[in-house]
């Protein structure tokens, strides 16, 4: 019973977490919201489809919940 409430404590600071970041998300914050290293992003930037905004005079942006909605359509389940 610990294990499981020590799960969900963990689940709502990730969920806190990301309600921090900006509604357009540099590539640092966009990294923080995936829970990965900056190098890392890249993978999920150059992916097919994959939501950016071009920014004039700036670097892309990342929109948050637009980001959310190609993960939740990327995501795969076994035994489907």
């Amino acid at each position: 019973m610990v294990k499981q409430l020590l799960e969900k404590l963990d689940e709502l600071i990730r969920i806190f977490k990301r309600s921090e970041l900006p509604e357009v998300m540099d590539k640092s914050e966009l990294a923080r919201f995936l829970g990965v290293g900056i190098n890392s992003v890249n993978n999920y930037i150059y992916a097919d489809g994959f939501p950016y905004i071009e920014q004039p005079n700036m670097k892309n942006g990342y929109p948050k919940k637009a980001v959310q909605q190609w993960l939740d359509e990327q995501t795969k389940f076994y035994g489907r």
